[in-house]
């Protein structure tokens, strides 16, 4: 690992207390500054250049939690979903994404996803999901390039059925 990405890993490391507000406090600093990088730094280069939907920078094996960086295309949408009993941050390093959330009400018809606004990431932006929360992505620019730090191996979340994905 070079300088930025071995600086946030550091302080990651340092930080992580599970889920309490200074955790997400500090992890947001973290990656907000993880964030604006300077892209000639050859890890982040090569980001750019392979531009691989998901590449796994770090994994924490004693607190569980998972570094990542996303590319995604222009136009690329990714319905309402949650992600169970996990979190997640999501820094934009570079481009621009649209995230809307939502919130579920329990009627007696059904579910029914009701919309709490949209606001636009650009880089440096950093957000954070909680266990529940629900969002969606839309990639507004040519192609965004963007870090997210998990909690968990979501992949467990999915398994288990605590992971959803909602119709929009």
């Amino acid at each position: 690992m070079t300088n930025s990405l071995r600086q946030c890993v550091e302080a990651l490391k340092a930080n992580w207390q599970g889920l309490d507000t200074s955790s997400i406090v500090r992890c947001r600093e973290a990656l907000g500054k993880l964030a604006v990088s300077n892209s000639d730094e050859a890890w982040l280069a090569d980001l750019h250049s392979r531009q691989e939907p998901s590449v796994e920078l770090y994994r924490d094996e004693d607190k569980g939690f998972i570094l990542l960086a996303h590319v995604e295309p222009r136009g690329l949408y990714r319905p309402p979903h949650n992600h169970g009993n996990g979190w997640v941050f999501y820094a934009v390093q570079h481009g621009e994404v649209e995230m809307s959330t939502y919130g579920l009400l329990n009627q007696d018809d059904g579910e029914q996803l009701v919309s709490r606004g949209c606001y636009q990431m650009k880089p440096g932006d950093c957000s954070a999901f909680l266990p529940g929360d629900i969002h969606d992505t839309r990639c507004l620019s040519e192609y965004v390039l963007m870090f997210r730090l998990t909690s968990c191996d979501f992949s467990e979340e999915k398994r288990e059925g605590r992971l959803r994905v909602f119709s929009s």
